[in-house]
C-alpha cells in the first residue's frame, strides 16, 4: 500500500490530521467512481462527521473501515513486521518446525505412586537430621555419666576464638571454623556446671561433613552453656541466654502454651516500672514460637487490648512472627495513666480470652494456660481489702469454668528498691490463687495449679528470670523430636528448620540438642518438583499451615519467613475445602474434582492441555510424611490426558556445546556484552538449580573446572556412555533439541540487519535449561521459568508476547523482551504442551522507532496532539512518546496505561468485553493486588464510547498475532479526565470499593487476615492467589581486572551517527538533546554512549550503581518540571475542579488509610514509599513531566495523592523486603533511578503549587494547601535542593502538587 508523507499538516484546528491520512488512503487506492466522489468530499466533510460519530456511542468494536483512520491497516503492517521479528531474529518458525520433527513419548502420570516416592525422599532427609540429633543426644548423655566422676567443665568461649582459627563461609555467611565448638555463657552460670562441648567435637564435625544442608548444631544444657558448632563469634557483648529462645522451650515443654500476658499500667506505675514490664512482656513474646498461642492486655481503670487485628479482643492468637510483631507495637505505646488499676478487671478479661479460646478449640492435646501479671500490686488505699477480695472472687470464678487449670504468674515491680510487704504479699495470694485467705468460698472440687511470684528491678536478667516462666510449668518428660516451623537464622543468613530432642539423666533435664537445617535443602524436591508440564506439589504441617507452594518466592531467596497462611488460600478453587480435611485426616490419599474454567487458577491455566472445555479435572494426591508433621500433596492439572516427553535425542551436528561459566574455562575468544563476561564465538549453555538431581548442592557448593569439563562431556555424548554427573534425566534431551538453533543464530548475528537494536537472543526449557547468545556468563541463582517474558508466553501460547519495559541486569539499559513459546507439535498450542520459550531482548526506543518508521501519522507532530503508543496485556506500556521522551523523565518500567492516558482508559473501561479489573491476594508481602487484563482475542477496534469525549480521539485495536494492543489518540482541546492513584504508597484510594468502570492506577490494599485463626475476610477469600513473584536478579561475579582488559562484544560507534535516525535505539547509543540542567535544549544535538547521557540528558545519572558519577548542584538528573499554559478563564475553573477532587479524594485517601492501619502490616512504618530494589526516585516524579513537550497539555488528568518524605530504608525493607521484587500485578515498578534515598524528616513547612505561568511571588509560609493550590504562582524549588539527586517532589499529571510533611518528623 502506497504511503505518503504526512508531515507539515496543521492539527490545531480539528480532525485535519486523521483527516489527511484518511484522504492518502483513499488516493492510495484504485477508486471506483462512486468511491472517488466520495474520497473528493471527504476531507471538508471529515471533521463535522467525525464530531457527529464521537456524540453518537458506537459499538463496541468498530468497523475497519470508519473513515478517519484505517487502523486495522496498520495494525496489521505492525504485526506483519513483529512476525519477522519472530522468524527472522529469533527463529520460532524454524525452531518449532524442528521440534516437531523430534518423537515423543506419551506418558499418564499417577499422582498416588509420584507422591508415595517423593515422600520417601523428604521422609529420608528427616531421617539423616534425626539420627544426627540421637547421635548427639547420646553422646551428651554418655558424657554426663562420665563428667560424675571425672567432671567435664572446661570452656571455649566463642569470643576469645584467635581469628587465623576461622575462615568465611558462605553457607554460614560468617567467619566459621570447622574443625571446634565453642561455648557462650548465660549470666548465672556457675564454674561447675557440666560442658559436654570438647566430647562433641569429633561427632559434630563427621555430621557436618557428611550430611549436606546442615547449618549449626548445638548442645544447650539447663544450666546455662550453649555449645555451637562450627565455631564463630557472636553476641559478646555480655551472656547469651538460649534458655528463653523458642527452640528450647519448645523442646523441653512441647505441649501448647496458651499465654496471656497482663501489664499494669496504673497511676501507681512509674516510669522505671512501666519500662520494666514492658520489656518483660517483650521477653516472654520471643520465647514462644507458633504451636503457643498469646494475648497482651494493659490495664489500669479499664483493660485495652491490642487494636491492630479485632480477633485480638476476642481470642488468644497463634504466636507467629506477625502476631509478634503486633503486640510488641502494642507494648510499646503502653503509657502510665492518671487512674488506678482495676486488677479485676484486667484478671476477668484475662480468663474470657482463654476460655473463648478454649471453647473455640476444642482442644484434644495437652495445654498449659497461663496469666502472667507483670504489676507493682498497689490497690487503693480506701478499699484496699474489697479490691483484694474482688480480685480472688474473679480468680476463683472464672478459673472454676476452665476445671481450675490456669496457673497465674506474678511478677513485682520494685519502685527505686522499695516495695511495699503489703503488696507483694497481695500479688504472691494472686499467684497461689489463696482466696480462702479473704474469705472468697472455694466452689470447685478441683485443686488449683499454684504459680509463683517473683520481684523485678532495673537489675533484673530478664532473660533469665521472665524469659524461664515456662519452668512452673509442669515438664511432661517428652523424648520426642519437634520439628520447628521455618525461622531466619539469626546467626548466620537465610531462612532454618530446626529439628531438636531433649536430653535427660534419668528424670532430670540436661538440655537439648538441636540441629539448624537449610529451609532450602529441606524445600527442594518440592521447589523444583517437575514430574511433568501438569504436575505441580506443596507441602503443608499436620494444622494446614502452607510451607512450600508454586506460588512462593523459592527458600534460597527468602529471607523472611512465609506468611503463616493456610492451604485453602493457595488452592483457593470450588470444592477444594473438602479435599482439605481429606488431607489433614487422612495419612494416605487421592482425590479429584473438576473445577470451571472461569473459576481456575493461574498454574492450572499454563498446565491445561485441552483448552476448549468449560471445566477441567484437578487431582491431588498426598502422603504424611513419616515421623513427621509434614504432608506432601502432588497436583496433576487434566490427569486424563496425556503429557509428551521427549524421546532420546542427539546434539546437532554442527553445534558446539559452551557451558556459561566462561571464567573458568579461560575463553580465549572472551568479551564484555556491556556488563557481562560473554563471548561471540557460540551461545552458552547455563543449567539452572531446576536441571540438577540436587538443587541445592548446586546453589550451595562453588563450581569447579573439573565439574564444568564433567557436564560438559555429558551432555555432548551421542554415545550415552558417560556417567551422569548429577543432572535430571531430561536435562540432557533439552540440551540436545535447543542446539538446532545455534546455527542460525551465529548466521543472524553476521547478516542480520537488526542487530544494533538486540541485546541477546535465548530460549529456555521447562527445567531450568538455557541457551543464550552472546553466550554470557550467569548468576548461578538464576531461574530463566520463574521470569516474567517466561510465565507471560505460557500464558499466551503461539502468541508473541511482549514483556517489559525493565532494566537490563547486563547493562544495556532499558529493554523490552519479545517471547514465543515452542510446543511439541504446531497442532498442540495449549500451553500443557509447551516445551520451551525463545526470547530476544530489544532496545525500548526500537520499538517506538518502528511506530514512527511503519506509521508515519506517529511523527506528525513529534508526539504533541496525535500519540502512537503499543501497551501489552495488562496495559503497560511498551512504545509511547513519553517513554523516550528527555524531559519526560526518559525510559521508565513499568508505566501503565492509566499513568499515561488517563482519557482513554477511562473511556476503555466501558468496554466490558474489553478490559477487567482483577484482584488476586500476595502473600509475600500480605497485599490484595488490583490489575487489569485486556481481551487478546478482541476482533476490530475500539473508539471512544463516552459521551462528550470528542476532545479527544483514540482508536485501539489489537496488533494480531501478539499479546500486544496499537493505540492513536488525536487531541484537539482541553477535556478533564481522572484516574485515582496515590503517590504516596501503594494503596488504592478506596479499598473497600472496586468498580470495573472506574479508572484508577494499578494499586494494592492490605489483605485482610483473622491473626486468630489465619483465615482471610470472606471478601478476600474469594480472590484467588496471586502468580509467582518476579525474582531478583543479581550479575554474575567475575574477576574485576577483566573488566578492564576485556574488549566490548559489541561496538556500535555511537559517536560516529550523526543523525538522530542512525543513533535512535541503537544499541548503548543515546541521542544527546538536553543539557545537564535538565530543561536547555543543546544547540548540536550529538549520539554518545547511554553512560555519557542517560535518557538524552548529558551527564544524567545512569540507574546502574557502579556507574553513577558524582553529583553536583548542577545536575538536575530529570528533575525538571514545567507546566503547560492554560487561559485565565479555563485555567480558574480547571484549577477549582482538581483542588475540588484533590481535596476529596484525598481525604476519603487518609481516612481508608487509617482505617487499615490496624490490619496492614504497614501500621509499624505508618505507610512507607515501596520502593524498587536498587533505591531510585524516578517513577514518583513521572506523572506529570512530559508537559514541557505539551504531551498532557490539553487532557488533564488529576491524580490524588498526598506526599510525604519517604522512611529509612531499614522501615521499607521490613515491610517491602519480603517480596524481593515488586510484583507485577498492576503496580508500575519504580525503576532503578526511580528511588533514591531521601535526606532524615526536616521542618519544611507544607508547601503546594499551581504552576500555571511565570510569575515570581511566593507563597506565605502557613498558607493551607487548599489554598495554596489556588494562589501559587511558582513551585519552590528552593526547598528540594538539599540534595538534588535526593529529594524530588512526587507530581500531579494535573499542574496541582499538595505536600506534606510526615507526622514523624
Amino acid at each position: 500500500m502506497a504511503r505518503g508523507s504526512s508531515r507539515g499538516v496543521e492539527t490545531g484546528g480539528g480532525h485535519s490530521a486523521w483527516a489527511a491520512a484518511a484522504a492518502r488512503r483513499a488516493r492510495a487506492r484504485p477508486c471506483s467512481p462512486p468511491a472517488a466522489l466520495l474520497a473528493s468530499l471527504l476531507p471538508p466533510l471529515l471533521p463535522p462527521l467525525l464530531l457527529l460519530l464521537s456524540l453518537v456511542s458506537p459499538a463496541s468494536a468498530a468497523p475497519p473501515e470508519s473513515g478517519d483512520f484505517a487502523i486495522l491497516e496498520e495494525a496489521q503492517v505492525l504485526a506483519n513486521q513483529m512476525r519477522v521479528l519472530a522468524t527472522s531474529e529469533l527463529g520460532v518458525f524454524n525452531m518449532q518446525a524442528i521440534y516437531n520433527s523430534f518423537v515423543y513419548i506419551e506418558k499418564i502420570s499417577n499422582g498416588e505412586t509420584e507422591v508415595q516416592q517423593l515422600a520417601k525422599k523428604i521422609r529420608e532427609k528427616f531421617n539423616r537430621y534425626l539420627d544426627v540429633v540421637n547421635r548427639n543426644k547420646q553422646v551428651v548423655e554418655a558424657s554426663y555419666t562420665a563428667h560424675l566422676t571425672s567432671p567435664l567443665t572446661a570452656i571455649q568461649d566463642c569470643c576469645t576464638i584467635p581469628p587465623s582459627m576461622m575462615e568465611f563461609d558462605g553457607n554460614f555467611n560468617t567467619n566459621v571454623s570447622k574443625t571446634i565448638s565453642c561455648d557462650r555463657l548465660s549470666t548465672t552460670v556457675n564454674n561447675r556446671a557440666f560442658n559436654p562441648g570438647r566430647d562433641l567435637n569429633t561427632v559434630l564435625a563427621d555430621n557436618f561433613k557428611s550430611n549436606p544442608g546442615i547449618k549449626w548444631q548445638y548442645f544447650s544444657s539447663e544450666e546455662g552453656i550453649f555449645t555451637i558448632f562450627p565455631a564463630h563469634k557472636f553476641r559478646c557483648k555480655g551472656g547469651y541466654e538460649h534458655r528463653s529462645r523458642p527452640v528450647y522451650v519448645s523442646t523441653v515443654r512441647p505441649q501448647s502454651k496458651h499465654i496471656v500476658v497482663v501489664v499494669d499500667h496504673g497511676a501507681s506505675a512509674t516510669d522505671t516500672q512501666l519500662q520494666i514490664a514492658k520489656d518483660a512482656a517483650q521477653v516472654i513474646l520471643t520465647s514462644i514460637d507458633e504451636h503457643d498461642k498469646i494475648s497482651v492486655l494493659a490495664v489500669a481503670d479499664a483493660v485495652r487490648t491490642c487494636s491492630l487485628d479485632q480477633c485480638y479482643k476476642t481470642y488468644l492468637s497463634p504466636a507467629t512472627s506477625e502476631t509478634k510483631r503486633k503486640m510488641t507495637m502494642f507494648l510499646s505505646g503502653i503509657k502510665s495513666v492518671d487512674g488506678a488499676t482495676q486488677h479485676a478487671l484486667g484478671f476477668h478479661k484475662a480468663f474470657q480470652l482463654l476460655q473463648n479460646t478454649n471453647n473455640s478449640t476444642r482442644i484434644h492435646s495437652p495445654t498449659d494456660m497461663v496469666i502472667i501479671y507483670l504489676s507493682s500490686g498497689i490497690t487503693s488505699k480506701d478499699s484496699s481489702e474489697e479490691e483484694k477480695k474482688a480480685t480472688l472472687s474473679v480468680i476463683s470464678e472464672q478459673n472454676r469454668h476452665l476445671n481450675n487449670s490456669v496457673m497465674i504468674l506474678t511478677y513485682a515491680l520494685m519502685n527505686e528498691g522499695i516495695t511495699g510487704l503489703k503488696e507483694l504479699a497481695f500479688l504472691r495470694d494472686l499467684a497461689e490463687q489463696n482466696s480462702a485467705k479473704y474469705g472468697v468460698p472455694d466452689r470447685s472440687a478441683l485443686p488449683v495449679v499454684k504459680g509463683t511470684m517473683m520481684v523485678l528491678n532495673q537489675l533484673s536478667n530478664l532473660e533469665t528470670t521472665v524469659g524461664r516462666f515456662y519452668t512452673n510449668v509442669p515438664n511432661r518428660m517428652i523424648d520426642e523430636a519437634v520439628f520447628s516451623l521455618p525461622y531466619t537464622d539469626e546467626m548466620g543468613d537465610g531462612l532454618i528448620m530446626t529439628v531438636s530432642k531433649p536430653c535427660y539423666f534419668g528424670n532430670m533435664l540436661l538440655g537439648i540438642v538441636g540441629v539448624d537445617v537449610n529451609l532450602a535443602y529441606i524445600l527442594e524436591d518440592v521447589t523444583y518438583y517437575r514430574d511433568s508440564s501438569a504436575s505441580y506439589t506443596f507441602l503443608i504441617d499436620n494444622k494446614g499451615y502452607t510451607l512450600m507452594h508454586p506460588s512462593l518466592t523459592r527458600p534460597y531467596l527468602l529471607t523472611e519467613p512465609p506468611l503463616h497462611t493456610d492451604i485453602i488460600h493457595y488452592e483457593n478453587i470450588p470444592r477444594f475445602q473438602l479435599v482439605r480435611q481429606n488431607i489433614l485426616s487422612l495419612p494416605l490419599g487421592s482425590q479429584v474434582i473438576t473445577v470451571p474454567v472461569n473459576s481456575s487458577l493461574s498454574w492450572h491455566i499454563n498446565r491445561l492441555r485441552e483448552t476448549r472445555k468449560e471445566a477441567y479435572n484437578v487431582s491431588y494426591a498426598w502422603k504424611l510424611v513419616q515421623d513427621t508433621s509434614f504432608i506432601l500433596c502432588i497436583v496433576m492439572v487434566q490427569p486424563e490426558v496425556p503429557v509428551k516427553h521427549l524421546k532420546n535425542l542427539n546434539t546437532a551436528p554442527s553445534s558446539k556445546l559452551l557451558y556459561h561459566r566462561l571464567d573458568l574455562l579461560g575463553q580465549p575468544t572472551s568479551c564484555l556484552h556491556f556488563k557481562q563476561l560473554a563471548t561471540l564465538e557460540s551461545p552458552t549453555v547455563m543449567l539452572s538449580a531446576g536441571s540438577f538431581s540436587s538443587p541445592f548442592e548446586h546453589l550451595s557448593q562453588a563450581e569447579t573446572k573439573r565439574m564444568v569439563e564433567h557436564y560438559t562431556a555429558y551432555l555432548s555424548d551421542n554415545t550415552r556412555l558417560i556417567a551422569n554427573p548429577g543432572l535430571k534425566s531430561s536435562v540432557r534431551n533439552e540440551v540436545m533439541a535447543t542446539s538446532h538453533v545455534t546455527d542460525e543464530w551465529m548466521s543472524q548475528m553476521e547478516i542480520g540487519i537488526l542487530n544494533s537494536y538486540i541485546v541477546r537472543r535465548y530460549i529456555a526449557t521447562p527445567n531450568g535449561v538455557l541457551r543464550i547468545y552472546p553466550g554470557s556468563l550467569m548468576d548461578k541463582a538464576f531461574d530463566p521459568t520463574r521470569r516474567q517474558w517466561y510465565l507471560h508466553a505460557l500464558a499466551n501460547p503461539a502468541l508473541i508476547t511482549f514483556t517489559g519495559p525493565y532494566l537490563d541486569v547486563g547493562g544495556a539499559g532499558y529493554v523490552v523482551t519479545l517471547s514465543h513459546t515452542i510446543h511439541s507439535s504446531r497442532s498442540l498450542s495449549s500451553p500443557g504442551h509447551a516445551v520451551a520459550v525463545m526470547g530476544v531482548d530489544f532496545t525500548l526506543r526500537y520499538f517506538y522507532k518502528v511506530l514512527l518508521d511503519l506509521l508515519p501519522i506517529c511523527n506528525q507532530d513529534g508526539g504533541n496532539k496525535i500519540r502512537c503508543f503499543i501497551m501489552e496485556d495488562k496495559g503497560y506500556l511498551l512504545a509511547h512518546p513519553t517513554l523516550i521522551d528527555p524531559k519526560g523523565h526518559a525510559p521508565v518500567e513499568q508505566q501503565h496505561i492509566t499513568h499515561k492516558e488517563p482519557l482513554v482508559a477511562n473511556d476503555i473501561l466501558n468496554h466490558p468485553n474489553f478490559v477487567k479489573k482483577n484482584l488476586c491476594n500476595s502473600f509475600s508481602d500480605r497485599t490484595v493486588q488490583r490489575f487489569y487484563k485486556f481481551n487478546t482475542s478482541i476482533v476490530g477496534d475500539l473508539t471512544n464510547l463516552v459521551h462528550g469525549s470528542h476532545c479527544s480521539k483514540y482508536r485501539l485495536t489489537r496488533i494480531p498475532g501478539t499479546n500486544a494492543f496499537l493505540g492513536i489518540v488525536n487531541e484537539t482541546c482541553d477535556a478533564l479526565a481522572f484516574c485515582a492513584c496515590s503517590m504516596v504508597d501503594r494503596l488504592c484510594l478506596n479499598c473497600h470499593r472496586m468498580e470495573q468502570n472506574e479508572c484508577e492506577c494499578p494499586c494494592e490494599c492490605p489483605l485482610e487476615v483473622n491473626e486468630c485463626t489465619g483465615n482471610l475476610t470472606n471478601a478476600e477469600s474469594r480472590n484467588p492467589s496471586c502468580e509467582v513473584h518476579q525474582e531478583p536478579l543479581t550479575l554474575a561475579a567475575f574477576d574485576p581486572s577483566l573488566q578492564e582488559t576485556l574488549p566490548q562484544c559489541i561496538n556500535t560507534r555511537c559517536s560516529q551517527r550523526t543523525l538522530s535516525g542512525d543513533c535512535f535505539g541503537v544499541l548503548d547509543c543515546e541521542w544527546c538533546m538536553v543539557d545537564s540542567d535538565g530543561k536547555t535544549h543543546l544547540d548540536e544535538p550529538y549520539c554518545a554512549s547511554q553512560k555519557e547521557c542517560f535518557g538524552g540528558i548529558v551527564g544524567a545519572k545512569s540507574p546502574y550503581i557502579d556507574d553513577m558519577p558524582a553529583l553536583g548542584d548542577e545536575v538536575v538528573a530529570l528533575n525538571m518540571i514545567k507546566s503547560a499554559p492554560v487561559g485565565p478563564v479555563a485555567g480558574g475553573i480547571m484549577g477549582c475542579i482538581m483542588v475540588l477532587v484533590l481535596a476529596v479524594y484525598a481525604y476519603r485517601h487518609q481516612i481508608h488509610r487509617r482505617s487499615h492501619q490496624h490490619m496492614s502490616p504497614l501500621a509499624a512504618q505508618e505507610m512507607s514509599v515501596r520502593m524498587s530494589n536498587l533505591e531510585n526516585d524516578r517513577d514518583e516524579r513521572d506523572e506529570d513531566s512530559h508537559e514541557d513537550r505539551g504531551i498532557i497539555s490539553n487532557t488533564r488528568f488529576i491524580a490524588a495523592v498526598i506526599e510525604r518524605h519517604a522512611h529509612s530504608p531499614e522501615r521499607r525493607r521490613r515491610y517491602w523486603g519480603r517480596s524481593g521484587t515488586e510484583s507485577d500485578h498492576g503496580y508500575s515498578t519504580m525503576s532503578p533511578q526511580e528511588d533514591s534515598e531521601n535526606p532524615p524528616c526536616n521542618n519544611d513547612p507544607l508547601s503546594a503549587g499551581v504552576d500555571v505561568g511565570n510569575h515570581e511571588e511566593d507563597l506565605e509560609l502557613d498558607t493551607p494547601p487548599q489554598t495554596a493550590a489556588l494562589l501559587s504562582h511558582k513551585f519552590h524549588h528552593y526547598r528540594l535542593h538539599h540534595h538534588p539527586s535526593l529529594h524530588h517532589s512526587h507530581h500531579l499529571q494535573a499542574a496541582v502538587t499538595v505536600h506534606t510533611v510526615d507526622a514523624e518528623c
